[in-house]
């Protein structure tokens, strides 16, 4: 009789699912019951450090939340130039969006930029930021710029994978409002590079 060989029972683990890939579409508003079921809210924890050039190199302030209030549809309205407003989501329901406008430079400037809580990590904020580049590629513009906080390490890790280079920041810049002691960060991006 032919000895049959057992082979070790390997245990089934569930397959891992991804989150559905956000649908970006180009829009000229977004509704405010939208905009209000989203939580576009961060956690500051920490701060890069001074003189700014090392977005790693960070230090521990004041746990606080930092709440995102915006209706980029006003936005739009107050532009001057060329904008577009796009809307990422997921099985129709709102988890991000991104408005990019002329700027009085004549660079594209990101001038809104959001993600749901609940959607972060999933590459949301990543896919925005190519649909923004691909717009501002097609109506002739070579460079993108776009603020934020030094308070916001993550958006700045993303800026920085996305291609963007920190290129200048204003410690005064909300001295006058409730993001006082926060330091504005500039990045760019060449567009043709």
């Amino acid at each position: 009789m032919a000895k049959v060989e057992k082979k070790p029972h390997k245990e089934m683990t569930p397959p891992v699912k991804s989150a559905p890939k956000p649908h970006i579409l180009l829009v000229t508003a977004i509704a405010a019951n939208e905009l209000e079921s989203c939580d576009f809210s961060f956690e500051i924890t920490h701060e890069i450090d001074f003189p700014y050039d090392d977005i790693e190199k960070i230090r521990s302030i004041n746990r606080r939340r930092k709440n995102y209030g915006f209706d980029p549809a006003s936005a739009v309205d107050e532009s001057s130039g060329k904008s577009a407003l796009f809307a990422a989501r997921v099985d129709k329901r709102l988890v991000g969006f991104a408005l990019i406008v002329e700027s009085w430079n004549g660079m594209a400037e990101i001038a809104e930029i959001a993600v749901d809580r609940n959607a972060r990590g999933q590459g949301v904020g990543m896919i925005l930021l190519g649909a923004t580049e691909e717009w501002a590629q097609e109506q002739g513009f070579h460079f993108i710029r776009l603020e934020t906080q030094s308070t916001n390490p993550a958006a700045c890790k993303l800026y920085a994978r996305a291609g963007y280079r920190l290129e200048g920041f204003d410690r005064m810049l909300y001295a006058n409002s409730e993001n006082a002691g926060e330091t504005a960060l500039f990045w760019y991006r060449n567009l043709k590079a």
